[in-house]
């Protein structure tokens, strides 16, 4: 009994996996980081714990912790994200920001308050509507790709350090972009050439912006669809070779998004005249 720890902590449920015929195994991060804990007999209707073991309910749980996996006992629900899981399209991004969050997220007590923060804004954003949620998804990848140290500058050449010019080149096997003078010692070297994607200069600022500032001090994003598929190839990449972080769900969300743009496709370009009138637009 010496060895347990008790405690409270304020937390959001990032993943639940059934154990047995009547329980959760519960991932939840909270401000001192990720904590897996066991919720008994929550699969019972009749429950005190359903409730508060929902995916993206964030309540106020009581913990106690073995050697191993901890216990929860109680918990009170502060806020369901209801909304997001009773869409399709908002569910299959919400549970892919919960993967990424429990990717970039250290266990307990070596957590950052920042992550769970950002996250919590993330889902806001997302349940808002503001932003379109392919939007919202490529800034919460570039926070995660700055929060675990993933994340070049932005707006300098990752070989010199020197100030981009008008057209940036994302290398991949530099994990950033080049300027105009390292992009032509990197194709005079003779190696093996790697993926190359030239973007203006001004969506190296748009990821600067996504990564450091905070959600409640962006205002409405608006980015054209070219410049939107750009930023994806360039965060998957980073993500997978840089961060190490390969998801499931990201995949379930491409399909989605393939299907979605084959059902929408008037729309889309409706959307786009419109969206190519806004002064806000990247």
């Amino acid at each position: 009994m010496g060895n347990h720890l008790f405690y409270n902590t304020e937390g959001i449920v990032l993943r639940a996996i059934a154990y047995g015929e009547s329980h959760l195994i519960v991932t939840l991060l909270t401000p001192a980081g990720r904590v897996v804990a066991l919720a008994r007999g929550a699969k019972k209707p009749q429950s005190r714990l359903r409730a508060s073991t929902q995916l993206l309910t964030r309540g106020l749980y009581s913990i106690t912790q073995h050697s191993g996996m901890g216990t929860l006992g109680q918990a009170e629900v502060l806020e369901t994200y209801r909304s997001l899981r009773e869409s399709l399209e908002l569910a299959a991004y919400a549970a892919y920001f919960c993967e990424l969050a429990a990717a970039a997220a250290e266990d307990r007590p070596h957590g950052s308050v920042a992550l769970y923060q950002q996250f919590s804004g993330t889902l806001h954003r997302l349940r808002a509507g503001q932003d379109i949620p392919q939007i919202v998804a490529r800034v919460w990848e570039t926070k995660v790709l700055r929060m675990v140290g993933a994340s070049p500058n932005w707006q300098l050449c990752v070989r010199c350090g020197e100030p981009l010019s008008e057209v940036a080149d994302y290398r991949s096997k530099a994990g950033g972009f080049l300027c105009a003078q390292c992009v032509v010692q990197a194709d005079s070297n003779g190696r093996t050439p790697d993926f190359s994607l030239l973007v203006p200069t001004a969506l190296a600022q748009v990821l600067t912006r996504f990564a450091e500032t905070p959600w409640e001090r962006l205002g409405e994003i608006r980015l054209k669809s070219e410049n939107l598929n750009r930023l994806d190839q360039i965060l998957r990449i980073q993500l997978t070779d840089y961060a190490g972080i390969v998801l499931r769900s990201r995949r379930f969300l491409d399909q989605l998004d393939e299907l979605s743009k084959g059902v929408n496709t008037s729309a889309g370009e409706i959307d786009q005249r419109h969206d190519e009138a806004g002064s806000h637009q990247v």
